[in-house]
């Protein structure tokens, strides 16, 4: 039986809330690492606040904060900065995901941190960078607003406003922040030094452009045009099917039209003359389309994957989120997972995609009540029993 994980001994105090900072901070948990979170009294982190419940648990919030610990610390009275200033001499790593100078309003900025603890990991992420125009002036950071001004929202239609694309821009952000707490541990493996970090949601969604950014901003110099095929650009699309939709992906073949068209039984269209070229192929991609779209109706989803792959083109049933859910790979990728609460009773909650097989993940405390864990994690720190009395009749855990 396996019983180390990979961060056994590393601590960290949360600060983060909602999506960005949680998703990195909870990967981390499922590893070992001792997640303190960090909350305000009376209300803790937003998300818990926003539904849907079971019974009085944001399943939101569940999703994203299993294997943590809460605490509630009023930051604005003295006791409770002396129990964050107590709880930064031993944690090796500090999370926020505030907007710039709020950390530093509470006296707990890097510069005043590290005097406490030199080898401190103090890792934020916020909406658009610790400089700047933005920084400076202190604005608030948000998912859509990163997708707007990071250049992801599209213009399908010129009649019409542009909408938002690709995933919710908080997931890699904290995917980043986690990267980055990791490096820096490393670091200080070798070298005994803390050391800030940062990200944003501004960079990481202008860094998800990583495909085609060089393209972009090397237009001008640009001397020959990117090697993708006609076939590509014509057809690449979802089809439907008798009882369902399909996604086909016509690449890595010499042929794939003919590829494709062959494995659904009409013929091999490149012989045609109106698609026996890639150029021809683009420029009557409507009459191709509606040729295979016509063809698709005729069988089921898996029908056709089997015919289609054992012509050897890539393709894959587009899934709802339901359907993604009762996928035989999911389950075994253990991307769906079981916790269980006295109350609540059973919780299925997302997996974690990555997974170290010496040292896996682990399921070890349900997503936790505010302030759940105020006693026990004050108890670690130094404090008595009857400071901790003084200090819940004093409003410190509020």
């Amino acid at each position: 039986m396996i019983t180390k994980n990979a961060l056994d001994g590393i601590r960290i105090l949360d600060f983060s809330h909602v999506y960005q900072g949680p998703v990195g901070t909870q990967i981390l948990a499922d590893y070992g690492a001792d997640v303190i979170k960090v909350e305000r009294p009376g209300s803790g982190d937003w998300s818990r606040s926003w539904g849907p419940f079971i019974k009085d648990v944001s399943l939101p919030f569940a999703n994203l904060n299993r294997n943590k610990r809460s605490i509630t610390v009023d930051m604005k009275q003295e006791a409770g900065k002396e129990m964050i200033r107590k709880l930064v001499k031993e944690a090796d790593v500090l999370v926020h995901n505030f907007r710039q100078g709020v950390m530093e309003k509470l006296g707990f900025g890097y510069d005043e941190l590290k005097k406490i603890n030199p080898a401190l990991i103090y890792a934020s992420s916020n909406g658009w960078g610790d400089t700047g125009p933005y920084a400076e002036r202190g604005r608030a950071g948000h998912d859509m607003m990163a997708r707007a001004e990071g250049g992801w929202f599209t213009f399908y239609d010129a009649e019409k406003p542009p909408i938002p694309g690709g995933i919710s821009i908080d997931y890699p952000a904290g995917l980043n922040l986690m990267i980055g707490i990791l490096t820096a541990l490393l670091y200080r493996n070798r070298t005994g030094e803390g050391q800030y970090l940062s990200t944003d949601l501004l960079s990481v969604a202008f860094h998800a452009h990583a495909w085609d950014a060089a393209s972009r901003l090397n237009a001008q110099k640009i001397d020959r045009p990117a090697a993708v095929g006609g076939t590509e650009e014509a057809i690449h699309k979802a089809f439907q099917t008798l009882d369902g939709f399909i996604e086909i992906s016509p690449v890595f073949s010499k042929n794939a039209l003919k590829d494709i068209s062959t494995a659904l039984g009409l013929g091999d269209l490149s012989e045609k003359p109106v698609f026996s070229t890639e150029e021809l192929q683009i420029e009557n991609k409507n009459q191709l389309n509606a040729l295979l779209a016509r063809a698709f109706l005729g069988k089921t989803t898996d029908d056709w994957m089997d015919e289609l792959e054992s012509k050897g083109v890539l393709c894959a049933r587009i899934n709802s989120f339901e359907e993604a859910a009762r996928d035989p790979q999911i389950a075994c990728n253990k991307m769906i997972v079981t916790m269980e609460d006295p109350e609540v009773g059973e919780l299925k909650l997302l997996g974690t995609p990555v997974r170290l097989k010496g040292t896996p993940p682990k399921l070890k405390q349900f997503p936790p009540r505010l302030g759940q864990h105020n006693h026990d994690v004050a108890l670690e720190i130094g404090y008595t029993e009857e400071e901790v009395a003084r200090m819940t009749e004093d409003g410190i855990f509020g």
